[in-house]
């Protein structure tokens, strides 16, 4: 799926769409880029899809959430960033924004906007990652996404101990040592990289 699109690309519909139409696009790319029917690397990239279309059908559906994005495209058209790169960073530092402002909801909004502009970014996704590990219920979403911004940046120390961590309060040991070693090996005089390594190491993978 493109990172550029607007919420109109992503469900194949004109902006004129009527709103029965906008349902009938949804349940079809839905039931197309559902990630149950994937595995592996294809199924990250369905799960980054699914993510888009239902923002997009959500935002489309509803005619207040609609008339307001309408406006939007409108009032930004001529003096909004259009390099999907630069939107996705735009959509990042809205939600860290947001985010410190206690504005949960939004924060979470902007963040999948952002990754959805730009899936090779790892940086959202790292921050994404962290976002929903803090949020009731969203441990399997943001280990998810940690583990992508893992493999976007992986000369990064800082988001492989990152990941490390909410592996391993995930239980899942074996992922949890591999990030800590591959971490260590790139950092191996950074004290704190070292020594959760080896608290890891010592506690036996436990968060």
């Amino acid at each position: 799926m493109a990172s550029n699109q607007n919420y109109y690309d992503v469900l194949d519909v004109a902006p004129e769409a009527t709103t029965d139409q906008i349902r009938s696009a949804f349940r079809r790319l839905a039931r197309e880029r559902h990630p149950d029917r994937f595995q592996g690397e294809v199924r990250r990239a369905a799960e980054l899809d699914f993510q888009a279309i239902t923002e997009a059908y959500n935002a489309l559906s509803d005619p207040e959430q609609r008339a307001r994005y309408d406006q939007g495209l409108k009032s930004h058209r001529s003096d909004a960033p259009t390099n999907p790169q630069d939107i996705s960073r735009a959509y990042l530092a809205k939600a860290i924004g947001l985010f410190k402002s206690g504005q949960v909801a939004e924060a979470e909004h902007c963040f999948a906007s952002s990754i959805a502009h730009d899936a090779a970014n790892a940086r959202a996704h790292h921050l994404y990652g962290m976002f929903l590990a803090q949020q009731p219920g969203k441990l399997d979403e943001a280990l998810r996404h940690l583990d992508q911004a893992a493999r976007l940046d992986s000369a990064n120390p800082k988001v492989l101990v990152d990941a490390s961590k909410m592996f391993a309060r995930a239980r899942m040991t074996a992922r949890a040592r591999r990030f800590a070693q591959q971490a260590v090996q790139i950092a191996p005089d950074d004290p704190g990289v070292v020594s959760w390594a080896r608290e890891l190491q010592n506690s036996g993978g436990r968060g």
